[in-house]
């Protein structure tokens, strides 16, 4: 799968608040359609030098990225390898006047199997199809949503909620309890021509709800005049407030790769693993649209993942 990106626009505005602490990668209002990677992070309230801690895993994490080509596969673990050392450029900043400091994160990558999603905290992710809605939205680790969905408070609630900044999961710099703030990580194969892909801090999700977005992205101004109007409105925020908006190409399959692909599960050889059916929309370069019933080999492929062969 190649995932064309058609334009990619950002803005990184610090609102109603004295200090910046928002972070993103690129750091730039009009990122390159071929960068390997895109993150946005936000410097944790009440810990000091947020901007530190953002600023470190948004250079770091670029910097380590650089190195990946987005027709290359990209696993799991190549991402707790970049988020490894994420965390060891987090501990090298630390010094006593920061100690404690914290951040968000979103991340996200284009890869030969689909899109990458990441995040930590309540920054937030989200992909979404014209005229359809959201495909994907990430889940915030953050206590309002906790309590969400334990059913302790309604939907109505969350909007305006006195703890709605307290979050349940940070980047934090040598606190020792790393597993308990894991990423979440999707690998998102359901991607079709014209879909959006937002990475944005609280300052923006504070301002915008999801039918807004939704109603933003299906209408007919282009993609320029979007993140305008995106930005906009969330410049209004009491919080910094910084968003990716990556605007989907043409997704495509390689002939020779579909190929491959194609595995009669009845002729599976006797202890190969089971394969996985997984059905994707998927445009050829000739653009015209088909619907692909790939099975492709689980864990047990031996197609190797880019950074296991690079750092083995």
């Amino acid at each position: 799968m190649i995932v064309d990106i058609d334009s990619v626009y950002s803005f990184h505005q610090i609102g109603k608040r004295d200090n910046q602490e928002d972070s993103r990668f690129p750091d730039v209002d009009h990122p390159d359609n071929q960068t390997p990677v895109f993150v946005v992070c936000d410097g944790v309230g009440g810990c000091e030098k947020g901007e530190v801690a953002s600023q470190t895993v948004c250079r770091s994490i670029g910097e380590v990225m650089a190195r990946h080509n987005n027709l290359q596969d990209f696993s799991d673990g190549d991402f707790q390898y970049v988020l490894r050392k994420a965390y060891e450029a987090l501990d090298k900043a630390s010094n006593p006047s920061n100690r404690g400091m914290g951040t968000t994160l979103t991340f996200l990558t284009p890869h030969s199997q689909g899109v990458l999603a990441a995040h930590i905290g309540d920054s937030r992710i989200y992909q979404i199809r014209p005229q359809e809605g959201i495909i994907y939205r990430s889940e915030d680790h953050s206590l309002v949503n906790a309590l969400l969905r334990s059913g302790n408070i309604s939907p109505e609630q969350v909007k305006g909620h006195p703890k709605s900044n307290v979050i349940t999961r940070c980047m934090s710099a040598n606190d020792g309890v790393r597993d308990r703030d894991e990423a979440t990580v999707v690998n998102l194969q359901d991607i079709s021509p014209d879909d959006y892909f937002i990475l944005c801090s609280d300052g923006v999700t504070s301002v915008w709800d999801d039918e807004e977005l939704i109603d933003l992205y299906s209408s007919d101004k282009t993609d320029e005049e979007k993140i305008k109007i995106l930005a906009e409105r969330s410049s209004e925020s009491d919080d910094n407030n910084t968003a990716i908006q990556i605007h989907v190409g043409l997704v495509t399959v390689d002939p020779e790769i579909e190929t491959e692909l194609e595995i009669d599960s009845d002729e599976e050889k006797e202890g190969e693993e089971e394969n996985v059916v997984v059905t994707q929309k998927l445009r050829r370069k000739d653009e015209t649209s088909h619907d692909l019933s790939a099975e492709t080999v689980s864990s047990g492929s031996k197609i190797k993942s880019f950074f296991s062969r690079l750092f083995k």
